[in-house]
């Protein structure tokens, strides 16, 4: 069970480090839906079998499914930004970067403040390396890659709707990041 006063520690550090949000939820509000790990075959993404963080070389749903009820807590990091005109590639990767390296922090500081299975998940592919080495050869950076949420079948849009965070999928003005840190 997490203690309040360590899960507002996270919360602090999350927006110290540049998350536009981070909140603490039940585990149990995490939304999974078999649909969102179908986007990433319909239509089939480009790092689907490519990245080690994504399908098919992530647990299966089921798996997730019965890990996520071992967690009591999360924390939902969300990094939003304005849209002054079209958002290029290398923008992107920044950004998912960004993100990244939150996840990763807290994720340390999690297990620094006695949570030993604190997990993170990043919002879409793993950005670490410009190209990944795939599934048939060990990660370049092993203890900072991450899964994606999507890829671990998390609906976002509705986990955000449904604990009262903004998100707006189709937004021409915000672009929204989001992570999530399992704790327990």
């Amino acid at each position: 069970m997490i203690i309040k006063s360590k899960l507002k520690q996270l919360q602090c550090e999350a927006i110290q480090l540049g998350a536009t949000h981070a909140k603490g939820i039940p585990a149990s509000s995490i939304v999974i839906d078999e649909r969102v790990r179908l986007k990433c075959l319909i239509p089939l993404c480009d790092k689907y079998d490519q990245n080690l963080m994504c399908p098919p070389n992530l647990p299966s749903l089921e798996e997730f499914r019965k890990s996520l009820k071992k967690y009591s807590e999360a924390m939902f990091i969300q990094l939003a930004f304005e849209k002054k005109r079209k958002v290029s590639k290398a923008e992107m990767r920044r950004v998912g970067l960004r993100l990244h390296k939150i996840i990763h922090q807290l994720e340390r500081k999690a297990l620094s403040l006695g949570y030993p299975f604190a997990a993170g998940l990043i919002g879409g592919s793993c950005k670490l390396c410009r190209k990944c080495v795939g599934p048939h050869h060990p990660c370049r950076h092993p203890l900072m890659a991450r899964p994606s949420i999507e890829g671990m079948g998390i609906d976002v849009i509705q986990t955000a709707q449904k604990i009262a965070l903004p998100f707006d999928f189709s937004s021409p003005d915000r672009l929204f990041w989001n992570g999530l840190l399992l704790i327990d």
